[in-house]
């Protein structure tokens, strides 16, 4: 029996190419979000690793979305790749403050590294110190390079309740490891990143994976980061279905 609660959605929404393939041609803009909550409750947020959201932005989404309804967000690229993790506090506490107006909506915050930030002892010091204290929040980690491939990081990563990110890609390392108890899993695309399609046999196995990390976790989340052409819609709707069905 599934114990985990499932979150199936996409990474990012207000896509302007997703008109006539999944929002409807008169839809404006402003209205996007609202039409895409009827179809999916959470959506892992990538802007924010561009720029900081803006608090009446954030506000609406709050408002405008069911109680139900999950946020990850993406951690901005100063901390990650400007500074790597070096004297960031004041660009985490700006972050901080501005997401936690999601209050109980907020869920997993998104770390994903650049691929040329290898698994060294200097560099996991940084990314130590700056989680240091910040247990109220869940992280989630995509390593993106092979070197923290080991299971003296996936122990690292279990002491501290850290989700190691299982990233689906053509050009990434991937690991099935849960090391939280919760489970974190970025699809980019299974042949082109960002611009493939999953196929059903893809996705039902992949629902069979999450049947087995639901065993060990209390929440799993499932984002498809594949915008191109709405394949993320076709594949997140086409998974949401095949798991209801398996579990």
């Amino acid at each position: 029996m599934c114990r985990a609660k499932i979150y199936i959605g996409t990474s990012g929404f207000s896509y302007s190419h997703w008109k006539g393939i999944f929002y409807p041609e008169n839809l404006p803009s402003a209205k996007r979000f609202e039409f895409y909550t009827t179809y999916f409750q959470t959506t892992e947020i990538n802007s924010s690793f561009y720029r900081l959201p803006q608090e009446k932005i954030i506000l609406n989404w709050y408002s405008s979305s069911p109680d139900s309804f999950v946020f990850s967000l993406k951690a901005p690229r100063t901390i990650t790749h400007i500074k790597r993790f070096c004297e960031v506090e004041e660009e985490w506490n700006k972050f901080k403050n501005r997401i936690k107006l999601l209050k109980g909506k907020l869920g997993p915050i998104l770390l994903q590294l650049p691929p040329s930030f290898k698994a060294e002892d200097e560099n996991l010091r940084r990314i130590l110190k700056f989680l240091d204290g910040k247990e109220n929040f869940k992280f989630a980690i995509e390593f993106r390079h092979k070197s923290w491939c080991s299971e003296g990081i996936y122990d690292i990563l279990k002491n501290k309740n850290i989700a190691w990110v299982i990233a689906d890609s053509s050009r990434y390392p991937k690991a099935k490891i849960i090391t939280a108890n919760f489970t974190y899993i970025r699809l980019h695309g299974p042949k082109e990143m960002f611009a493939s399609c999953y196929s059903d046999d893809d996705l039902k196995n992949l629902a069979n994976d999450i049947k087995e990390y639901s065993k060990a976790c209390e929440e799993i989340y499932v984002y498809f980061n594949n915008d191109f052409n709405g394949y993320a819609v076709k594949n997140a709707k086409t998974l949401m279905d095949i798991v209801n069905n398996l579990l």
